[in-house]
């Protein structure tokens, strides 16, 4: 992060004066709740409380990207009160700065790098920082590399295109998931688990590994990880599951076998090699106009799992339409608070990972890999990168929804535990309670969030989000 730069640009204007040097992160602290439970403690009949979980995982957006621009209460880690810059050519440092500003558009045309030697030069200035030296402290995250990997990506000198990679959205343009924040506890320090693309970080959610892939490669079509995931570890132990998606890409609800090769992704079920084997996507994998039927009638499973489309209009993915996405939010909720099933509900909303959008907060090194493969690809400068997933992806935005959570909560790092928030934090959750085995090294390290939950049922919650902004 360059916090003096000499000639700093402002969107496409020159500041007349030099960036501020960025507040230090707020202290971690412990969590105010409602009910007075301590940070670490949770309600002894929280289990008892949560009868159905929804986990909604939309698409690349960072936290910055998303609540930079969100000021309520002060402690949140966001944008507001910092200039946060970034060198135009982070090679030469001869091109000036440009610093972030509350105008990201509705639609980003370009699809940020967010590939792991892409997100190597986003966070380090470098396609190949040396693991070692990041391991032992010696080489930063400084954060200062998303404008030049915007510019390589697409080959350009157009600032326009940079920015649109730095930018982030005003608080009036997200009322949607603004709303939601201040009804239930937002996450500031929730970080996506591989510094890589979609699938990667889908299969940490739901499995604690990636088992080796740090892209969106075929294996991940049908059925290619052997690990157990969450599916096939609450079908062994009869918890009833499905997998809702709007995938549009083919007649059924996911791809069949024999086209493989359609655009859009699966849904994340499809990735396990036990889903296919025992055929349980027959039953298990629904359209998700079937979600809002069962929300309607009370007929959820225990778990429901919604991954959106990818990428053209609810998903936020780029080009998605993030008014488009706000909408799809609020269809989601507002069917969840209607619901006969709305008191025993906890909807978890997080996206998979940052999408190349930047972000100022640097992501943790030195935490436990998924397993002991690693992966290998090849950057932009034609040389070869080997990660071992031993550092983190970069913030992601995370609202945890419930009549069991407290009213405006903003969630730091948990004081009483090694391990930092993250999508494999959602199966170790479930873990404890549904009695799950440990899926991986990285899903035992990471903190659970049991100690949110109140003792008392909240009758507070707003029933009906506002509208998404017309942007």
């Amino acid at each position: 992060m360059l916090l003096f730069p000499s000639t700093p640009l402002l969107g496409s204007a020159l500041l007349a004066t030099a960036a501020l040097a960025s507040p230090a992160h707020p202290p971690l602290r412990e969590t105010n709740h409602q009910d007075g439970v301590a940070n670490g403690a949770a309600p002894s009949d929280w289990k008892a409380a949560i009868k159905n979980v929804v986990i909604l995982v939309l698409e690349n957006r960072s936290f910055d990207s998303v609540f930079g621009d969100v000021s309520y209460p002060d402690e949140i880690n966001s944008l507001v009160g910092k200039q946060y810059c970034n060198p135009i050519n982070i090679t030469t440092g001869n091109l000036g700065s440009i610093c972030a500003t509350n105008t990201l558009p509705d639609v980003s045309p370009e699809d940020p790098d967010h590939g792991i030697s892409g997100v190597n030069m986003q966070v380090y200035g470098t396609w190949h920082p040396e693991e070692a030296s990041v391991q032992s402290g010696s080489q930063k995250a400084v954060m200062d590399g998303f404008v030049t990997q915007q510019l390589n990506r697409y080959h350009t000198d157009n600032i326009t295109i940079g920015v649109r990679a730095f930018d982030y959205l005003s608080a009036q343009h997200v009322p949607v998931l603004t709303s939601l924040a201040k009804e239930y506890v937002l996450f500031d320090r929730w970080f996506a688990d591989v510094p890589g693309p979609t699938n990667p970080n889908r299969a940490y959610l739901t499995s604690g590994t990636s088992h080796g892939h740090g892209r969106n490669d075929v294996l991940f079509n049908w059925g290619g990880l052997p690990q157990l995931s969450i599916f096939q570890a609450l079908s062994e132990k009869n918890i009833s599951w499905i997998n809702y998606s709007n995938t549009t890409n083919a007649s059924a609800a996911y791809i069949a076998p024999n086209d493989k090769t359609s655009g859009g992704f699966n849904p994340d079920a499809l990735f396990y090699n036990w889903t296919v084997a025992t055929k349980a996507y027959e039953t298990n994998i629904k359209p998700l106009s079937q979600f809002y039927d069962n929300a309607r009638d009370g007929k959820l499973p225990q778990m429901s799992y919604i991954n959106p489309e990818c990428c053209s209009y609810d998903s936020f993915h780029p080009p998605s339409p993030v008014s488009m996405g706000e909408a799809f939010v609020k269809k989601v909720y507002d069917s969840l608070r209607t619901s006969p099933q709305w008191n025993e509900t906890l909807l978890i909303l997080t996206f998979d990972e940052h999408g190349g959008f930047a972000d100022h907060v640097p992501p943790p090194v030195n935490v436990p890999a998924g397993d002991n493969l690693t992966y290998t690809e090849k950057a932009l400068d034609g040389a070869n990168i080997t990660f071992p997933f031993d550092r983190m992806g970069i913030r992601v935005p995370t609202i945890l929804i419930s009549p069991w959570v407290g009213k405006g909560v903003v969630e730091h790092k948990r004081i009483d535990h090694e391990g930092e928030y993250s999508a494999s934090s959602i199966i170790a959750t479930l873990g404890k309670l549904w009695d799950l085995p440990t899926f991986s090294p990285r899903t035992a390290w990471s903190s659970t969030f049991e100690h949110l939950f109140l003792g008392e049922r909240r009758d507070d919650a707003v029933r009906h989000l506002p509208n998404p902004s017309q942007q």
